[in-house]
């Protein structure tokens, strides 16, 4: 018996990428599963050449998502999990979390140097408050600009010159088949990634069983083990400040697990720790870097 399910994304050529990869795995796991694929805009792509300080980042990318699974129009949101904030909307789960691709930052030059090669006085363009700040506290002769539009567009700004340099995902770019691109992916030691990148996330109502069900054959636990400690860091530290944060999970071979942090503060000052436990306690680890960083930075 065929069995029907609707996923929701956003329009983005990357969005609509990441969710026909969900689809082929899901239809691997379920030869019989019908799959409908609706695109629904959000804030954050309607307001794409206004500066995400004016939009306001949080849920800019997933609220119509949300809204759509709340109303039943469709039964799974596919998201890129760094864009989803730690509080959930009532009635709603992170159902599954598939395999991660690479989390690391990608430095993309026009010219194929590296960071620590780029002349001075480069003009590198990034979106990310969190990357303005390590690059403004790695290099402080650059000159770091505001980067919006979707993947192809700011790439598309740096050939044509608009900026010598960009700092964008590895994840998207390797997801689009552009891995070719990345000049250096940076180190996770200096550049601390976003909470969450590089993950996705399907996102569904609460109780939804027939659905989690579906879902099972492609989460991915050491993966959602990882994210559990990122997102109790970044549920932690939203509620104490709200700057540019990062936070990287490994996983250790003797079943421990490493948390790297990074908070930076109204003056671009950056406070990192990095803290170690038992798996088990990938939360409260989360939770315990995010007091000491925010004490850190008082």
């Amino acid at each position: 018996m065929t069995i029907q399910l609707r996923l929701g994304t956003r329009g983005s050529l990357l969005a609509k990428t990441q969710t026909e990869w969900v689809a082929t795995q899901l239809r691997k796991a379920h030869p019989d599963l019908e799959i409908i694929t609706q695109i629904i805009q959000t804030t954050g792509d309607l307001k794409s050449g206004v500066p995400f300080a004016e939009v306001g980042t949080k849920g800019m990318f997933v609220k119509e998502l949300e809204t759509a699974l709340l109303q039943n129009e469709i039964d799974v949101a596919v998201h890129s999990l760094k864009d989803m904030p730690a509080e959930l909307p009532q009635g709603l789960e992170l159902a599954c979390i598939p395999v991660r691709e690479d989390p690391r930052d990608a430095l993309i030059s026009r010219k194929g140097e590296t960071i620590d090669a780029l002349p001075h006085g480069t003009k590198v363009g990034t979106s990310s408050a969190r990357r303005t700040a390590i690059l403004r506290d790695y290099r402080s002769d650059f000159d770091v600009e505001e980067l919006r539009g979707n993947l192809d567009t700011r790439l598309r700004k740096l050939d044509e010159g608009q900026y010598d340099a960009i700092l964008l995902a590895c994840a998207g770019l390797n997801r689009l088949g552009l891995g070719e691109r990345i000049s250096q992916a940076l180190p996770v030691e200096s550049f601390v990634p976003a909470v969450a990148q590089g993950a996705l996330a399907l996102e569904t109502r609460v109780g939804d069983k027939d659905i989690l069900a579906l879902l099972l054959p492609i989460h991915h636990e050491e993966t959602a083990l990882q994210i559990r400690a990122e997102r109790a860091f970044l549920g932690a530290v939203e509620g104490g400040c709200s700057v540019p944060v990062g936070a990287f999970a490994s996983l250790l071979s003797n079943n421990k697990i490493q948390l790297r942090s990074l908070i930076a503060d109204e003056s671009g000052n950056l406070y990192r720790d990095t803290l170690s436990g038992e798996r088990e306690n990938a939360e409260e680890i989360g939770r315990e870097l995010a007091f000491r960083s925010l004490a850190a930075r008082k």
